[in-house]
């Protein structure tokens, strides 16, 4: 059987490097580019040496591969930069996988409130599948565009969906905490996830409904209980390299005990 051949857009961050490692050990799975704007000419071993015995591969800029055929191409760019080349993608027949947030929400006006940027392509966003794969596996099997969760979304969503699709619930009184390692805020440097503001420290952020998960939370989790859900959401940042923990309160719709409920 041949390989499915991958490239892999916006390849030296935390996300696309990751990526990378496990689309090596794929058997069915061959990555044929790599991009970085940066870094472009360079091997990726110059910013990961641990891949330069096994898998190492020449960095190149976007230009440089943009017309190059693949069987499918990850996105792993900022927000908002990815949905100015996903569209040339789509339209030759290359199935694309987003990592960013750029084909997560369902409507326009979302992305101008929690992204800042309108979206130019509302017709994709009805086309893109959300890429969970316990919910929606024969969706993403068929999908041209998969718009990959975001981290905790994927914690929260999971958690709660057998809860909601009983409808055993209340799901306009959901609580959620949520503790994130530090590599879930970015590669980029910034004063709290500096060393010396992070360790022994844990940060609560953009609480009060001021994180952009919440609006896809919502969204997927409306979708599951088949009307308006809405969530109080507390996220933290803790001093470890990677992880979510989500500790999540329900009110139950009706009295049942534990054997009931499992």
């Amino acid at each position: 059987m041949s390989k499915i051949k991958v490239g892999i857009i916006g390849g030296t961050g935390y996300t696309g490097i990751e990526l990378y490692r496990w689309l090596q050990k794929h058997p069915q799975a061959e990555v044929v580019y790599v991009t970085s704007e940066s870094y472009s000419g360079k091997p990726l071993s110059t910013i990961y040496p641990e891949v330069a015995q096994r898998c190492d591969i020449q960095l190149k800029a976007f230009e440089e591969i943009k017309n190059q055929e693949v069987d499918a191409a990850f996105f792993c760019l900022p927000h908002g930069h990815a949905v100015n080349v996903v569209p040339e993608f789509v339209s030759r027949g290359v199935k694309v996988i987003d990592i960013s947030a750029d084909f997560r929400l369902n409507d326009t006006q979302s992305y101008k409130r929690w992204y800042g940027f309108e979206h130019p392509y509302p017709e994709l966003l009805q086309q893109a599948v959300y890429g969970l794969p316990e919910l929606n596996r024969e969706k993403i099997s068929q999908a041209t565009l998969v718009a990959n969760p975001g981290c905790y979304p994927t914690s929260v969503i999971l958690a709660l969906a057998p809860l909601l699709q009983k409808q055993v619930i209340k799901n306009t009184e959901i609580i959620i905490d949520s503790k994130s390692g530090l590599s879930g805020a970015g590669k980029k440097l910034s004063l709290t996830t500096h060393f010396v503001e992070a360790t022994e420290n844990v940060a609560a952020y953009n609480v009060g409904r001021l994180h952009r998960h919440v609006v896809e939370m919502e969204q997927e989790l409306t979708k599951l209980a088949q009307s308006d859900c809405k969530i109080v959401f507390s996220p933290h940042l803790v001093p470890m390299e990677r992880g979510i923990l989500s500790t999540i309160y329900v009110r139950l719709g009706t009295k049942m005990d534990k054997n009931t409920l499992n």
